[in-house]
């Protein structure tokens, strides 16, 4: 999700009073979010992860875990951590159709970057985040400010550094298989990731299973019109495109979405176009809104791709780094399959 597309949510009303803010985490709420004798008495704990350069210490599985952004909530739902979770901040509440009841069963902040003050009025014991913008002062508080106050925070390793800086090593599925062993970790359900991860694993493997995409090139368009964002070398655009065996139109470029020209997307000239269906109602944000622009537009509308109509429209959600990823690759392999620019194999 390029952080310079659309405008972020605004911080909701601050909840807590000075005092509260001056004042230890437990003394904050009603209760402490759990007991020493609870921290000494669980097996495996504690446990600490290395995270973005930062060491996060669990002395006793977190009952009280705030996700923030779509893709670490998803997961930690995946994980069947919705009774453990004191809420969540997503950008839309379009859910894995398997994580819809999972989701009704705990509680939804009223942002996706709620204010540091409404973050301590849940007592978390665990803040998990996707991406880097939320451990800012413009998203919810750096970093340090929760750890000043004893709270743990983990980053997803896919956007340590944030969206700007240059990322020259492309995103795996098996960093994400990673991001998913270290969450389970961290809230003592070791087992329930593995078995995700071997789930993912296979679906991954079954769909790409003779795809021959050698020939193909993917432009991967999120957002604008004026100055599109097209996707580069080492997002998960990166890691779908590599996973069915096609090349990133733009996988020269370190930035994982850099803005560009519609002289430079003719020059590429992709096979075809990966279209992201956004709901911001923003310039260029739905899939419908961006094939009129592509059909119109004197320059677009030269690209081969356009011509031909090879689209593969994606969900905003899925472009970002998360377990979607692999319903990415089904859904990619398959519009690829229907475009006839891979064999089908059925």
């Amino acid at each position: 999700m390029p952080s310079p597309v659309g405008a972020r949510p605004r911080r909701t009303t601050a909840l807590l009073a000075t005092l509260c803010l001056a004042a230890p985490l437990a003394a904050c709420g009603s209760s402490s979010p759990r007991s020493t004798d609870d921290a000494s008495a669980a097996a495996g704990f504690p446990v600490t992860v290395e995270n973005c350069g930062h060491d996060v210490t669990e002395t006793a599985p977190p009952r009280r875990i705030v996700a923030i952004n779509q893709p670490a909530t998803e997961l930690l739902l995946s994980l069947g951590l919705a009774d453990r979770m004191a809420g969540y901040g997503v950008s839309d509440h379009d859910f894995l159709p398997g994580l819809k009841a999972e989701a009704r069963r705990t509680k939804a902040l009223d942002a996706e970057f709620p204010g540091f003050e409404s973050m301590l009025s849940l007592e978390p014991d665990l803040v998990y985040a996707t991406f880097a913008y939320a451990f800012t002062g413009e998203g919810v508080a750096p970093r340090r400010k929760f750890d000043e106050v004893g709270i743990p925070t983990y980053q997803s390793p896919s956007e340590c550094g944030g969206q700007d800086a240059p990322h020259d090593e492309p995103l795996t599925l098996d960093d994400l298989y990673a991001e998913i062993g270290d969450v389970s970790r961290l809230t003592g359900v070791e087992d329930r990731g593995d078995r995700l991860v071997a789930e993912l694993r296979e679906r991954a493997r079954k769909v790409t299973v003779d795809l021959d995409a050698d020939d193909v090139t993917l432009g991967w368009w999120y957002a604008s019109t004026k100055s599109p964002y097209m996707a580069g070398c080492c997002g998960a655009p990166g890691l779908m495109t590599r996973a069915v065996g096609a090349t990133n139109a733009f996988g020269d470029n370190e930035r994982l979405w850099p803005e560009t020209s519609w002289e430079s997307i003719l020059d590429a000239d992709p096979t075809v176009l990966v279209l992201a269906d956004l709901e911001r109602g923003g310039d260029g944000d739905s899939a419908e809104a961006k094939i009129r622009f592509l059909e119109s537009d004197p320059v677009a509308r030269q690209l081969t791709a356009v011509k031909k109509r090879r689209y593969v429209v994606l969900g905003g959600t899925t472009m970002d780094p998360s377990i979607r990823n692999v319903d990415g690759i089904e859904q990619l392999a398959q519009g690829l399959r229907d475009l006839g620019v891979v064999p089908d194999g059925r």
